[in-house]
């Protein structure tokens, strides 16, 4: 009786052992749009609309982190 109450409290207790799995991550948030190409011109409003991808293509790195972040972070 008492080998019983033993191995059954080593069962339970080597239940919550388990170890925890990777979470996935979809590929489509482990790559960033790539830097944009300079247009050819020298004005004011082509460097303005560089200016404008340039962050454009920072956000959409940013939003993806925040996913992956969201996806691997600790759950409370």
């Amino acid at each position: 009786m008492i080998r019983v109450a033993i191995l059954s409290a080593l069962a339970l207790s080597l239940a919550g052992c388990q170890t925890a799995s990777r979470p996935t991550v979809p590929a489509s948030l482990l790559t960033c749009s790539g830097e944009p190409a300079w247009r050819k011109g020298g004005t004011q409003r082509d460097v303005a609309a560089y200016i404008t991808d340039l962050r454009d293509a920072r956000a959409d790195c940013a939003d993806r982190l925040d996913a992956v972040g969201r996806i691997v972070a600790p759950k409370p």
